[in-house]
């Protein structure tokens, strides 16, 4: 019985496919349709009831074949109850509806004023109708097929279940066609990457080359925030405003900050460098100059030590000089002067040897007296100047006078 089941409904999924790969994509499609559940499997589904009036909340008692009756809160716009559906070895499931009235608490929720009722078709399996989609989806396109799976997904279509070609009509198929022509104007609005891939492309930021992604958005309260696609299909299908910009990738963003970061460090090594060898150049600058100074410093002192050393060797040389060129009698004068003793043993040896000598000794001494006026005056006057503007000399090596030859 299931298996006739599932090869009956396999022609209409091919029709299915054949109107979905050619119809819907052009947006022409207006093909009611209903779900296949699955034997003994719990399936979940949609009824919803036509209400004229202006009821916005009511009440509805849902009877479905083989299972306990249940109650469902409907709201408008569209009065829909989602429902599981376990259906046993049978072909086909109904699902009645009626409005019935209920209280909560202390409130009465209105009956609503409708009635209805929908079958489902029992399968083993929903391979033909997967099938029929995957063509429908391919014959979009990826990016067409993408937004339509993305909305009947967020409007909880289960589409792998559903058969378009079925002779009962559902509430998923305003759904349905909503996504198909929603997402034909979704992909018509330009976007700020163009007609290039959103995940990744080259771009230029601020100047400089990078990869960009593309984003969604959405401006709330005068500020724009990034959305994700799925928000902005749903803006879409709520025809609501969204809009699109361009971003660098995360990817792009850290391996860019790397090479920035890189180029940073190279150039702070560089100045560090360029700030070391200044300093060290500074520094044997100011080395240089100490050890210029501190040679100078030694040339000065070793010319003031060689000019000193000079003098000294030059005023030796004049006292030298000028002792070479006293007189006898001024030699005896400074020795006295110098040793005051020695004046009295020159007394005492020239008395012993006046005594020892003859009369004739006595005619040389007028002679020498004679000499000493002569000679000894001018000299010792000279002398005496020079003294009294030069530093004494060392005592001059002790002379004995020359002794009267005997005549």
């Amino acid at each position: 019985m299931h298996t006739h089941s599932t090869f009956r409904c396999t022609p209409k999924a091919l029709g299915w496919a054949i109107l979905l790969s050619v119809g819907l994509v052009f947006g022409g499609w207006a093909q009611a349709g209903q779900y296949r559940l699955l034997a003994e499997k719990s399936n979940a589904v949609v009824v919803a009831a036509r209400v004229q009036n202006a009821e916005q909340h009511c009440n509805l008692e849902i009877s479905i074949q083989g299972q306990a009756t249940l109650e469902r809160e409907v709201r408008a716009p569209h009065f829909e109850a989602r429902i599981d559906v376990t259906p046993l070895d049978v072909e086909s499931v109904t699902v009645t509806w009626r409005g019935k009235s209920k209280r909560v608490n202390d409130d009465i929720v209105n009956a609503c004023p409708t009635q209805g009722r929908t079958q489902f078709q029992v399968v083993d399996d929903n391979v033909a109708l997967r099938a029929a989609w995957l063509s429908g989806f391919a014959a979009m396109g990826p990016a067409k097929a993408e937004c339509v799976r993305t909305a009947l997904q967020m409007d909880r279509v289960r589409y792998e279940w559903f058969d378009v070609n079925a002779q009962e009509s559902s509430p998923e198929d305003w759904k349905i066609q909503r996504a198909m022509g929603q997402c034909d104007a979704f992909l018509a609005q330009k976007k700020a990457w163009g007609e290039q891939n959103p995940t990744s492309f080259p771009c230029v930021l601020s100047g400089v080359k990078t990869r960009c992604e593309g984003f969604y958005t959405v401006t709330e309260n005068g500020k724009t925030r990034p959305i994700t696609a799925e928000a902005a299909i749903r803006r879409q299908l709520d025809n609501q405003p969204w809009g699109t910009g361009v971003r660098e990738t995360s990817g792009a963003k850290v391996a860019r900050q790397k090479q920035e970061q890189a180029l940073k460090d190279q150039q702070l090594a560089q100045e560090q460098a360029k700030l070391k060898a200044e300093l060290e150049a500074r520094e044997r600058e100011e080395q240089l100059a100490k050890e210029a100074i501190a040679a100078q410093a030694r040339e000065r002192k070793a010319k003031a030590e060689a000019d000193h050393a000079r003098r000294l060797q030059e005023l030796e040389r004049r006292e030298q000089e000028r002792l070479e060129k006293r007189s006898w009698l001024l030699k005896q004068l400074e020795k006295l002067k110098s040793d005051p003793k020695a004046d009295g043993k020159s007394d005492e040896k020239a008395d012993a040897k006046g005594d020892a000598k003859s009369d004739g000794k006595s005619e040389a001494k007028p002679e020498v007296k004679a000499e000493v006026k002569s000679e000894a005056k001018p000299e010792v006057k000279a002398e005496a100047k020079a003294e009294e503007a030069k530093p004494p000399p060392p005592a001059a090596p002790e002379a004995k006078p020359p002794e009267p030859k005997a005549k």
